[in-house]
């Protein structure tokens, strides 16, 4: 896999980093040079000097080749524009920005790109210190009998194995996503504070499942 990152702040140089431990093939553009002495010295991706928006800058990165681009400078037009060169020209396969102002990222899905607004994501997290966690979905599966649930996981239960947290016959964990990637997980695997949590419960026991992952209020769907 080979990702193109335009923006080499904080979070573009961490996500190099993290990406790059992963053994992915890793390309980071910024516009100054000195952008890049945030980088660990040990970083062995390439580092192109110019900007995101500029087509020959980007041929240069290998974008014709790349499997991801991603835009987190501090600027939204700039993703904006770059993201769209990167999809609607290059044909990128998975494109995503970064949007400060959180009015712009309808915006940008009606445009058919992926974001994550700091913003918002910011303001959750603090939310989630302050209140604690709860359960994001669920809904109600055939008559009504069973729920789908989605959680996510505070720091009250994180650190405890799946199989400290599932109920026999009534609730089931079947896929963890930690940092946006599924895992199917054995009864050993640890969780940590951040993970989604999907899973069965029978109704009966919701009560019971929302006291054992530390949680409170949840919002019922019918699907």
């Amino acid at each position: 896999m080979h990702v193109i990152i335009m923006g080499c702040g904080r979070q573009g140089a961490r996500l190099a980093e993290l990406l790059e431990a992963e053994d992915i093939k890793v390309t980071i553009i910024d516009n100054k040079p000195s952008a890049f002495s945030r980088l660990n010295p040990k970083f062995k991706g390439d580092k192109i000097i110019g900007t995101g928006i500029d087509v020959d800058v980007l041929e240069r990165a290998g974008i014709k080749d790349a499997d991801v681009f991603v835009a987190v400078t501090n600027g939204d037009n700039r993703n904006l524009m770059s993201a769209q060169i990167a999809k609607d020209i290059f044909k990128v396969p998975k494109v995503l920005c970064r949007v400060y102002d959180p009015k712009r990222a309808q915006l940008y899905h009606d445009l058919g790109l992926q974001t994550v607004c700091s913003t918002t994501v910011g303001a959750r997290m603090f939310r989630n210190r302050i209140i604690g966690p709860k359960v994001l979905r669920s809904y109600q599966l055939g008559a009504g009998t069973a729920l789908a649930i989605e959680v996510k996981v505070g720091d009250e239960v994180s650190g405890k194995k799946i199989k400290d947290l599932e109920i026999p016959r009534e609730f089931r964990v079947c896929c963890v996503v930690r940092d946006e990637k599924p895992i199917i997980p054995e009864p050993d695997f640890v969780i940590k504070a951040g993970d989604q949590l999907f899973g069965a419960v029978s109704s009966g026991a919701m009560e019971k499942v929302k006291e054992e992952l530390k949680v409170s209020e949840h919002v019922t769907n019918i699907l």
